[in-house]
């Protein structure tokens, strides 16, 4: 019976289709166990249960209708699946869009926002005098703006987390082997069904609850679970149980699965835990310093404006009146200050570098590497030195057997059956096939998938060559397989014992010279067993070292021959693997050939260019590995050093200190060997990336500053222990990992320099503007929209910029290099300076100089506009002109008030011997200090209604010098923004502008919106007036005037520079100069 999904059936969210309650019930007269009978069996880890209720492992694979000896039917997978669950556990949902909303609005800068356009929304609403002159519309304004910057930063937040959600989920997706039909198969971790027997082997990750079948050595680290740090042997007897979640150390074996996702033990641990949130990188933490000390100067400028503005607020109303509060008053003056907070404070700083992270992080997935840990990006861009495997990272890991000795054969083509001498053939074919964990799976188009170690693919591909029918062998082999020991770097070689007829059966290959190094006797030209003598030995290791000087990998094939029983042979005897690999005879000596790959001495070339020092650390012969490293262009110099494991091991650490410059080869080498190069190069202050593909690396990957595992021939422990992994295991693409990691912290000194720039300005024109007098150079919702522009949007425009080629071209960045280079403040003082010049220009110059901007002062508009302003008060004629005549000519405010053109002078104080009192108006005008006359109270009116009358036209006319400016200072950052693409002296900003959408894109939208505010009734809401063509052209020339003075400050340099190069003396060295 196969499951097929109904029309009602839903799928999850891996895209398995959920079974339905009938389709359940149905499955039940399929399976005979039930689910919750087999997850209790399991959780209780019973083993007399296994035998008394189940009757042993072989019926328990039948009521789970599979075989322990070829595997689950395909055709039964989705039975399983609907039955007993599928192998996923349920993540956490991302968080809703408005719970991001929600944790935008914490922010205290935002809370302080949003209080303050609440009270100047109410009082523009409860005051009367406010409401009649829309006092409202900024408040208002304000909350629009408030919706904005929050719905803008919870967008970001919104995609960050849904693409990190994708890399996470393909980053828990891993190949399993299983058996399924008889064959040997590689299926997805989340596609392992129970029943599945899977074939574990040194460096797996355990992906379900099982119950071992067939153990060989196999050794479980189960600390992720328990705790315990020692691992655990399993075997089909005393433990059998393996648990999801846990790692094989040691040994193989075949497993029965028992429970899938959240039935599992780990699957059930997990759903007890609440996901962790991403670690802070350690860029994103020095930024937050950098940020914080910004936004501590930006509050102090905030601080200063708010209390210079009141305190000329309260001279110019004689001291504090609540009704003129939110009258441009201290309302306002709070919102400037609030406002002066929000774009100082560079909370774009963070969000640039984690854009700057998800972005690249799914560009890196297009070039083959998958970033576990998301700081390796950036510290990647700041590596000087790379410790690379040799087989699969520098080769293609396409390994044929090229050359062969036979029992004094030498062979120098790839060798034939017929080349083998007869009475060895038939141990030889054995040892190739049955001391082999490889797989060749046929398709019927004739191509062939190779699963397991590459070597071990050749060998096997050299039996196949030769007529052998691997699968039939093994097959025979059944049951009689006693021991199986895996290749271990420290050992260097691999061996299993066959149960035969008349005793045990050792065989055995691996590394040439240590296998010769075990080998007591050999085959001779005329097939006749021999003593190994050291003659023969010294023959056979020169036939090794001519391979190797080839560049071939040597693998010597030797076997040996055990009685059934040894009175003298201990009863542990075949658990130690030195005990069986003893007193060999050595049959055959392989040569096998792995080409570099064709692009990797260019990727060594680049890394070079790059001040990135390679090194090779390899377990293979150091003949082979010089040839290899020679190359790949890893030695190419005279002084560089070749040495082997042994020699390094043996060596003092003065001396290793000493000679680590030149040390660019590392053979015959252990996983020791390795972590003990790798913490030598840190403690000399390298930032190092270390390759890894084995168990035993994962020391060495943790090590390191970046760890990148293979992903096609890595463990699973070797990946866990790795910050990045290299999908297709090549060099050139831990290359395009520098790349991108240079691009990261490029990006973000990009954005950089841009904010400081914009920060500069912005506060200094706002100070300036506040205490020097005049008017608030850029308004509340002004402002708002350069935070957007300079945070949000420059954040994705510079963040997102795709690597530029030339990057390779620098030094590394090392450790201690600091964020903002010499260079960089240079241009943002040159880009400063340029922006305040225009800044001053027109806040100050413009309404002085040029008639379309003049701004009448107070005794102007006095002089001018008194009769025409209190004539809606009503006044008789008269009492308009006699208040107009007391406000320009008695000194209250303007005139002097000795003047005869003074009527109060002229009618009463002349005659009184004495000066109008324009210090004291009730004195004045009712000749009495403590007297209230009609007259004065009318005055009082009178003076009031021209105050108000007289701000509302100097900001009517201010408007147009401020709208010019505002124009002008956004056309400034735009401009700058392309200034920004290069940070050092590069004369081409342009360069690859058109290959970057995303920059592209935010420029077109930020002058869209910039023309939207300028040009329709939105710039009511900012505080500006339409501009003129003419005015358009000026702000943008003024803006993007910044282009050639950001250039000549560039050749200007670089001319220096040059000079400086000329000046230095023939015979001194020159070192470059960089910033």
């Amino acid at each position: 019976m196969t499951r097929r999904a109904s029309a009602s059936s839903k799928k999850d969210a891996h895209g398995f289709t959920l079974a339905t309650l009938e389709e359940k019930l149905a499955l039940r007269s399929f399976y005979s166990l039930d689910p919750d009978e087999l997850s209790d069996f399991n959780e209780r880890k019973d083993t007399d249960l296994l035998h008394h209720k189940f009757g042993g492992l072989e019926a328990l694979s039948h009521e789970l209708s599979t075989s322990i000896r070829y595997g689950l039917q395909s055709s039964f997978v989705e039975n399983s699946r609907g039955y007993f669950g599928a192998n996923v556990s349920k993540s956490r949902p991302p968080k809703n869009f408005f719970v991001l909303v929600w944790e935008t609005i914490q922010d205290p800068v935002i809370i302080l926002l949003i209080a303050a356009a609440t009270v100047s929304t109410i009082m523009g609403l409860a005051i009367p005098e406010q409401r009649a002159n829309n006092g409202w519309i900024e408040g208002a304004a304000i909350w629009v703006a408030v919706f904005v910057v929050v719905g803008v930063g919870a967008g970001n937040d919104w995609q960050k987390d849904r693409q990190f959600q994708k890399l996470h989920k393909q980053r828990d997706e891993i190949n399993i082997k299983v058996m399924r039909d008889g064959h040997q198969m590689l299926v997805l971790n989340t596609h392992i069904v129970v029943g599945d027997i899977v074939l574990l082997d040194t460096g797996d990750k355990v992906v379900a609850d099982c119950l071992v079948v067939e153990s060989f050595g196999l050794v479980v680290d189960e600390s992720s679970l328990t705790g315990e740090a020692e691992p655990i042997k399993k075997d089909s007897v005393h433990d059998p149980w393996i648990r999801s979640g846990t790692q094989v150390t040691e040994g193989s074996g075949r497993v029965l699965v028992l429970a899938v996702g959240e039935k599992s033990e780990w699957g059930k641990t997990i759903r007890l835990l609440d996901e962790a949130g991403d670690e802070q990188t350690p860029l994103q933490k020095t930024l937050e310093v950098v940020a914080t000390a910004i936004g501590k100067v930006g509050a102090g400028v905030a601080v200063c404006c708010f209390l210079a503005l009141t305190i000329k607020w309260m001279i110019i109303n004689h001291g504090f009146p609540l009704s003129q509060i939110n009258n441009n008053g201290p309302i306002q003056f709070f919102l400037y200050g609030i406002t002066i907070v929000v774009v100082a404070v560079p909370e774009g700083l963070p969000l640039a570098v984690t854009i700057s992270l998800a972005y690249s992080m799914r560009k890196m997935m297009k070039d083959n590497n998958f970033v576990r840990v998301l700081s390796a990006c950036e510290t990647m861009g700041g590596a000087t030195a790379i410790c690379s495997d040799k087989t699969g990272t520098l080769t293609e890991n396409r390994m044929k057997v090229v050359e062969g000795w036979f029992a004094g054969r030498l062979v120098k083509r790839t060798p034939q059956l017929e080349d083998v001498p007869p009475s060895l053939r038939s141990s030889l074919v054995e040892n190739l096939v049955r001391n082999n964990k490889a797989y060749i799976a046929e398709a019927g188009s004739g191509s062939m998938t190779l699963t397991g170690n590459r070597t071990e693919c050749a060998l096997l591909l050299l039996a196949k060559k030769w007529g052998v029918n691997f699968q039939v062998m093994r097959d025979q082999l059944d049951g009689r397989l006693h021991r199986m020991f895996g290749f271990s770097s420290v050992k260097k070689m691999s061996s299993c014992v066959i149960l035969t007829d008349n005793g045990y059966k050792v065989y055995n290959k691996g590394a040439a010279e240590w296998v010769l190094d075990r080998c007591v006797s050999v085959y001779n030209g005329d097939g006749e067993l021999v003593p190994m003598t050291s003659a023969r030995r010294a023959d056979l290791l020169q036939v090794v070292e001519d391979m190797a000087s080839r560049g071939l990998r040597c693998i010597c094939v030797a076997e040996s021959d055990l009685p059934l029983h040894d009175p003298a042979r201990p009863p542990d005897y075949f658990d130690n693997v030195d005990q069986v690999d003893s007193r060999l005879t050595a049959l055959a000596i392989l040569g096998i050939k792995d080409p570099v790959r064709p692009e990797v001495p260019a990727a060594v070339a680049t890394c070079q260019r790059a001040g990135i020092i390679v090194r090779m650390v390899t377990g293979d012969n150091i003949h082979t590995a010089r040839h290899i490293a020679t190359e790949c262009g890893i030695l190419y110099e005279g002084d560089h050093l070749c040495m082997e494991g042994p020699e390094f091991r043996a060596m003092n650490r003065r001396d290793l200190i000493f000679m680590l410059p030149n040390i660019r080869v590392l053979a015959r080498s252990s996983p020791a060997d390795k972590l003990e190069l790798v913490r030598l190069l840190k403690e000399q202050g390298e930032v190092v990336a270390v390759t890894g593909d084995g168990t035993n690396d994962a020391p060495a990957l943790k090590e390191s500053d970046v760890g990148l595992a293979m992903g096609i021939a890595g463990t699973e422990v070797a990946k866990e222990a790795a910050d990045i992994i290299i999908l297709d295991d090549n060099f050139s693409s831990i290359v395009k990992t520098v790349l991108w990691g240079r691009a990261v912290f490029n990006n973000i000194r990009k954005f950089l320099q841009f904010q400081l720039t914009v920060n500069f300005v912005a506060l200094v024109t706002a100070f300036v503007g506040a205490v020097a007098g005049g008017h608030e150079p850029l308004n509340v919702l002004q402002l708002l929209w350069v935070n957007i522009i300079m945070d949000s949007m420059g954040a994705l425009a510079l963040a997102t910029e795709d690597p530029a080629p030339e990057l390779l071209n620098d030094k590394p960045h090392g450790r201690d290099e600091p964020l903002i280079t010499r260079c960089m403040w240079k241009h943002i003082l040159v880009q400063g300076l340029y922006q305040l010049f225009w800044m001053m220009v027109c806040l100050y110059a413009l309404p002085s100089m040029v008639g379309r901007y003049h701004i009448r002062s107070p005794q102007e508009f006095y002089a001018q506009e008194c009769l025409n302003v209190l004539q809606p008060l009503s006044h008789s004629n008269t009492t308009e002109q006699l208040h107009c005549n007391w406000m320009n000519s008695c000194g209250l405010p303007f005139g002097n008030s000795s003047s005869l053109s003074c009527q109060l002078f002229s009618s009463y104080w002349q005659g009184h011997g004495g000066l109008v009192p324009d210090n004291d108006i009730q004195l004045a005008i009712c000749h009495s200090a403590n007297t209230t006359c009609e007259d004065y109270t009318s005055f009082l009116s009178s003076q009031r209604w021209m105050s108000s009358a007289q701000e509302k036209d100097e900001a009517r006319e201010a408007m147009q010098s401020l709208s010019f400016l505002f124009n002008a200072f956004i056309m400034m950052q735009v401009a700058n923004e392309i200034n920004s693409r290069r940070i050092n002296d590069e004369l081409t900003i342009f360069n690859g502008i058109h290959h970057s959408p995303i920059f592209m894109s935010v420029m077109v939208i930020t002058l869209g919106f910039q023309a939207l505010i300028m040009c329709t009734p939105f710039g009511v809401f900012f505080k500006v007036v339409p501009l003129t063509w003419t005015e358009w052209l000026i702000t943008t020339a003024i803006g993007f005037g910044s282009i050639p003075v950001s250039l000549l400050t560039r050749v200007a340099s670089n001319i220096i520079y040059h000079r400086r190069y000329r000046l230095i003396p023939s015979n001194m060295q020159l070192v470059s100069i960089q910033s």
